[in-house]
Order: C-alpha cells, then sequence, then structure tokens
C-alpha cells in the first residue's frame, strides 16, 4: 500500500474501442494520454491507498511505461483484463491490498475525474457502505412504449445519470464477485450489482467535465474543457 488513504482504485482500461476506433486511453488530451489523467487524478486524491490498472495484455508494458515516465507511485499493480468490464474489475480487485477497507471502480476513459469529487465519493461510502458519482439529468425524458409512441414524460428531478469512480465497502464488492461472477454481462455498471443484492447506494453529484471518452466527438469535447480550466 503506498497511501494513507481507504480506497482501492480499480481503473478499467481494457476494452477493444471499438466505436471510438483505435485505443481511446492513448489518445492525447493536452499534452497527455487520456489514460494519465485518470490516473494523475488518483494519484492526488486523498482517500486513494492504491491504484490497481485493468488493460489488455499487451497494453501492460505501456502502462507500466507510463507509471514510470509520470512517477505515478500508488500504481501498485497492472493486470490483464476479462472478457467485460465487470469481469476486468474484478481481476483488478484481486490484485488490490485487502487490509484496504474500501474499492473503487473508474473508467480508464473518464479522463476529467477531479481528486476532489473522487474523495467525495468515498467519503459518502465510508458513511453509507456504496456511493458512486452521478451527474443530473438535463434532458426532457420520456418513457415509451413498444410500437415507438410516447407513453409519460419522466419527472428529471428524480433522474440522475451514473458515472464513475463507484465505491464500496470490500466485504460488498466481495459478495458482487461472488454472487454474479457467471453473469457479469448482465449488467451496465457495478452499482446495479450492488442494487441486486439489495445494497442502498448513495449518489453524490460530481463536476459535468466527467464524461467518458466514447467517440471521436467526445475527445473534442475533453479537449475543450481541459483548455477551459
Amino acid at each position: 500500500m503506498t497511501g494513507n488513504g481507504k480506497i482501492s482504485a480499480i481503473v478499467t482500461a481494457a476494452g477493444s474501442s471499438e466505436r471510438f476506433g483505435k485505443d481511446k486511453t492513448e489518445q492525447l488530451i493536452g499534452d497527455l494520454p487520456c489514460i494519465v489523467h485518470t490516473l494523475r487524478a488518483f494519484e492526488l486524491s486523498e482517500q486513494t491507498a492504491q491504484t490497481v490498472v485493468v488493460t489488455r495484455k499487451e497494453k501492460i508494458e505501456y502502462i507500466l511505461e507510463l507509471k514510470e515516465r509520470f512517477g505515478l507511485k500508488k500504481i501498485t499493480a497492472v493486470v490483464e483484463g476479462g472478457k467485460c468490464r465487470q469481469s476486468s474489475a474484478a481481476l483488478g480487485f484481486e490484485a488490490t491490498d485487502p487490509s484496504v477497507p474500501f474499492v473503487a471502480v473508474h473508467d480508464g476513459a473518464r479522463p476529467l475525474i477531479t481528486p476532489k469529487d473522487i474523495d467525495a465519493v468515498a467519503v459518502a461510502a465510508y458513511e453509507h457502505g456504496a456511493a458512486i458519482a452521478a451527474m443530473p439529468q438535463v434532458n426532457t425524458v420520456k418513457a415509451i412504449t413498444a410500437d415507438g409512441f410516447i407513453d409519460r414524460t419522466v419527472d428529471r428531478k428524480i433522474l440522475i445519470a451514473a458515472a464513475t469512480p463507484q465505491i464500496f465497502s470490500r466485504e460488498t464488492y466481495a459478495k458482487m464477485v461472488e454472487h454474479f461472477r457467471n453473469r457479469f454481462s448482465d449488467f451496465t455498471d457495478d452499482s446495479s450489482m450492488a442494487e441486486a443484492l439489495g445494497v442502498r447506494v448513495k449518489t453524490v453529484i460530481c463536476e459535468p467535465s466527467n464524461i467518458k471518452i466514447t467517440t471521436k466527438e467526445d475527445l473534442l469535447l475533453a479537449q475543450t474543457i481541459l483548455k477551459k480550466d
């Protein structure tokens, strides 16, 4: 363990980036690769004790090189990912320090997460056992029928857009892995696994700049946000 915080951060960067067309975590935002922005945020987070990076086998050496080049001392392991995001996070979990009481899972392609927001989600998790970063829903949302007609307008005041980090007590995360190991692909995020176990998950509204890089347009937006900051 390299820090004094209470969370082991698992940064998932093992995806194929099919929609982007090439490895989005390597793309430059400003002068730095996307993944370096992500890892630096956890490096500066007071609540992060260690960071485990989950990536594709052929990218392990690349991440280790970045660790040395940018002084990312909190990285304690770089491991190969699995068949889906949740299985990759579970493999990362196996490489974490069992003495660290909380586990954070974060998308490597969310490079503009701030250390302040990481710590805010962590503190909420300490109090409630589980917490996730979220952003308000600003669009008008409609529920539709099976044949594509509007059924009703959903009150956006009760809606949020789930983001990462998603932070859980180590005990809760271990139960999530144990219960759903054979059906990880049924879930779209880690919080939904916790919810399926009956865990109440606290939401923490974070900066709207915490976008996920999925398309080339997202990359351009991230570059614009970084210039403004």
